[in-house]
């Protein structure tokens, strides 16, 4: 399961966002809390008194009452002699009758999300049962019904499921526990006109002339848990492709077939790799996509059928933007189909399994297709991910089972932090142990559940090595190493010694001294020396014989080792870095640290690497990100120029850089992007008008009013426009906000609407405000689940007292767990400020803006003053 419907827009931005002068955690917390809220329970594996051996559905759906008709027909084995009872969960089922497999009939009781059926006897071990339940339901979660209504009148009539974590037994009877896996089938009758997919392969497909039906068989032959049973059943296009003898294919809403192919084309080649790599071929019937209209989560792994969200389809004009996030949630889905379905967490708190690997092996993908680079600069930026929560949210380990619903934990620790210590672990092995270690993992764990130590006992087994202390610091504990660094020369002894000191407090359940290799790299007469060292203290001094003083330092260049690294060697190395690392990555940390100097060299340094044609269009992206940070005129200037390039994503970047300027030039560039029918490129457009906006000035209502509908993929202009209208801090803008989180407006633009409306909060005074804060207290209660998400951050940013009533009842009556822990946190942070007294938010705000043009007017003129002395430097206004 990928969460990443917001980030195909989000992740198109890319390393741009960093250029934002809030830098991680923009709109968060300011400093780090526990993960564990008030309420949390420790949540164990389940006890299981039967196996499950085989799950028979039949379900047909009455599209204007939104509920189905199900027979469910569970094959049951107990464990033990003496079972009188079968416990299953159901939530919110109406249950018709309850009988064995001969027909008689069963006594049932349903409680709160269970069905307990009394057996008539005690039963023997081993021996199986069928238990047939005829139900119908409404659901509120797990089925979904799309239809066209008065406010979209286009979209498209499907149903889909989405069962993960515990939400499949919401339409069917079952045991929904990720440890408990079954061969199933599934017998969908649909209006005839529409086709039904599920798991496994198309057994036959029968047709009732009659009633305009078609019942469509589908039969999963392997075993696979309740949260991955799927429907998904409307009129589709349908694209067909091959993996070596694999059937694939893609789904979509009638009109959609070149879409679908863009946004999925490369799915055999990535099935192909994951097979050659894994050592195991892909283990299911088929593998089947379907992109249905407004899905809660980004993609879901279903067993041998993932759904997506359509937001991925695009058009060709955003096809250079949006190719790459739809590269990775397509191979993140897939990878799936191993880890995760063909192997399955046992327990939620496990869930590292599935999620983690199936992040990692996303980043493989683009190893292979994409090159080194591409790949280390993917995980820099899951590792960038997950330390943006880290600092600004909680710290806890990979492996927690303390909360209240399961989704609470399928957070950037068990994604993006997992997946780097995946890399890591592959780093500490080598790739031949690494590829050992993970076929014979699979190959032992094939159809089974699986734990953490399981993990480590197959690395153990495959490669001899003992893994404790691995797991110990990176698993069973949280957090990195925060190094800081020095280096010196001894010119008399040609010694080179650099300084690796941890900074960080260890404690007994978060935090350690690391232990870990690490690289140190050294250019020396026109040759990149690399040294690996081990780290095993608090700090170390490692002492290098070269042959001649170095021009730069790079420390782990490739950034193979998750922490955080405070090394300032001074502007010359970091100008001879930036432009001759040989990694990637060492270049980017050179940009950033170069932004921190900020001096006429530094600048000067980063022109030259953002106009680089030569250079890797991520690393000039970063680049950008950095100058926006730097400020100034002379930066400013670098971007300006920099939004002229022809690749859209140094555009990208650009433009949403310019957004930390203030002044004249800066809006006229920004407008420029915006004239006309614009950049070719919506992002560019998009992150354009996000910046306008913060430039605060004047004429930028009016530009982006004027863009306000202007055709986009997935509207991301208007979500530029309104983002930007939410900074801009004119109370103009509130009335544009609050019409644009009307029903009938396009999904993100409300998104986006709701969202800049708690950007613009603190700058509205009286009836104006009190709308606003009432407009977003209704909109906790949304249709549309990511509205109700940006609502319940939108009313924290805005800090006001009022909301914490409206925020906490949300958070008890929402059905999503995602939007549960939101309005718990949000409600805990309203709650302390207001007990703090707080400060008046616009004051403070414009009192640190003003700190900041004054710090930026000093840099302007010691930069003029560096040029002076030097003869060096652009000139400037």
């Amino acid at each position: 399961m990928s969460d990443i419907d917001a980030r195909i827009f989000e992740a198109a931005v890319g390393a741009a966002c960093h250029g934002l002068d809030a830098g991680w955690g923009a709109g968060a917390m300011a400093a780090r809390e526990p993960f564990r809220l008030t309420g949390d329970r420790p949540v164990w594996g389940r006890d299981r008194a039967y196996k499950v051996e085989h799950l028979r559905l039949a379900l047909s759906f009455d599209l204007k009452r939104r509920s189905v008709t199900g027979t469910a027909t569970t094959t049951i084995r107990p464990r033990h002699d003496g079972l009188r009872e079968a416990v299953f969960d159901a939530s919110d089922l109406d249950v018709a009758s309850v009988t064995d497999g001969d027909g008689n009939a069963l006594a049932w009781s349903l409680g709160d999300r269970t069905l307990k059926v009394n057996l008539g006897r005690a039963r023997r071990a081993n021996q199986s049962m069928t238990v047939v339940v005829r139900y119908s339901a409404t659901p509120r979660r797990g089925l979904y019904f799309n239809a066209p209504d008065e406010g979209y009148p286009e979209r498209p009539e499907q149903i889909w499921t989405q069962g993960q974590a515990e939400d499949s037994a919401c339409y069917f009877p079952c045991l929904d526990f990720p440890g408990e896996k079954f061969t199933s089938e599934a017998h969908l009758t649909v209006p005839a006109d529409w086709f039904a997919l599920s798991n496994g392969r198309l057994d036959k497909v029968t047709e009732d002339k009659r009633r305009k039906t078609k019942t469509y068989h589908w039969l999963q032959e392997r075993p696979h848990p309740a949260y991955l049973i799927t429907v998904a059943a409307g009129e589709f296009d349908e694209v067909r492709a091959k993996a070596g003898d694999v059937a694939v294919q893609y789904y979509g809403a009638p009109g959609t077939a070149p879409a679908l192919r863009r946004a999925f084309g490369r799915t055999p080649a990535m099935m192909n790799f994951f097979a050659e790599k894994i050592g195991t071929p892909y283990p299911w019937a088929k593998y089947a996509t379907v992109a249905v209209a407004d899905f809660i989560f980004g993609g879901m792994e279903n067993t041998s059928a993932t759904t997506m969200t359509d937001t991925l389809l695009h058009d060709e004009r955003a096809h250079e933007d949006v190719l790459e996030p739809c590269d990775s949630i397509t191979a993140h889905e897939l990878a799936h189909q191993w880890f995760g379905d063909l192997l399955t967490c046992r327990e939620w708190s496990h869930g590292w399994l599935n999620e983690s690997f199936a992040t990692y092996f996303d980043a493989l993908f683009v190893e292979h297709h994409r090159g080194w680079d591409a790949f280390r600069y993917n995980v820099l930026q899951n590792g960038e991910l997950y330390l943006q929560e880290d600092t600004t949210s909680y710290r806890r380990p990979i492996v927690e089972n303390v909360y209240r619903d399961p989704i609470d934990v399928f957070d950037r620790h068990l994604y993006e932090r997992g997946s780097v210590v995946l890399d890591m672990l592959r780093y500490n092995l080598g790739d031949e142990l690494w590829w050992a270690a993970i076929r014979h993992y699979v190959q032992k764990h094939a159809e089974k559940d699986v734990l953490t130590h399981d993990l480590q006992r197959a690395i153990e087994e495959a490669t001899g090595r003992n893994m404790d202390g691995f797991f110990a610091q990176w698993v069973w504990k949280g957090g990195h190493p925060e190094f800081k660094a020095t280096y010196a020369w001894d010119a008399k002894q040609h010694l080179a010694t650099v300084g690796l000191t941890q900074t960080q407090t260890p404690d007994e359940t978060l935090t350690s001294i690391y232990q870990t290799p690490i690289e140190i790299g050294f250019m020396v007469g026109g040759k990149f020396e690399r040294h690996t060292v081990q780290v095993t203290e608090a700090a170390h001094s490692f002492v290098f014989r070269l042959t001649a003083e170095p021009e730069f330092v790079s420390i782990d260049p490739a950034g193979r080792v998750l922490k955080t690294l405070d090394f300032a060697p001074g502007a010359k190395q970091l100008a001879a870095r930036v432009a001759k690392d040989p990694e990637a990555i060492g270049r980017i940390d050179a940009a950033r640290a170069l932004a921190k100097v900020g001096s006429s060299e530094a600048i000067a340094a980063l022109r030259i690497a953002v106009l680089n044609r030569d250079e890797l269009d991520f690393v000039r992206a970063e680049v950008a990100a950095a100058l926006g940070k730097v400020k100034g005129s002379a930066a400013r200037d670098a971007l300006i120029a920099a939004t002229r390039e022809p690749v859209a994503r140094v555009r990208r970047a650009a433009a949403l850089a310019l957004g930390n300027f203030r002044d004249e030039a800066t809006a006229q560039a920004l407008t420029r992007l915006l004239a006309g029918n614009g950049d070719r490129s919506y992002y560019v457009q998009m992150n354009a008008a996000h910046a306008l906006g913060r430039t605060l000035q004047p004429g930028a209502f009016e530009t982006l009013e004027g863009v306000l509908g202007r055709p986009a993929h997935n509207d991301v202009i208007t979500v530029g426009a309104l983002t930007g209208l939410g900074f801009l801090r004119d109370p103009r803008a509130a009335d544009v906000l609050v019409n644009h989180t009307r029903w009938g407006v396009h999904q993100n633009a409300r998104r986006a609407a709701t969202a800049a409306l708690g950007s613009l909060y603190a700058y509205l005074e009286g009836p104006v405000q009190v709308r606003v804060r009432e407009r977003l207290e209704e909109l906790l209660d949304d249709q549309w689940l990511r509205v109700q998400i940006a609502a319940t951050t939108a009313l924290e940013a805005a800090g006001d007292a009022k909301a914490i009533p409206a925020v906490s009842s949300a958070s008890e009556r929402a059905l999503d767990g995602r939007v549960k822990r939101m309005n718990r946190v949000a409600a805990r942070h309203l709650t302390e400020r207001a007990s703090a007294g707080g400060k008046e938010t616009k004051a403070l705000r414009d009192e640190i803006e003003k700190l900041q043009q004054e710090n930026r007017g000093l840099s302007d003129r010691l930069t003029a003053l560096e040029a002076k002395s030097t003869g060096t430097g652009r000139a400037r206004r």
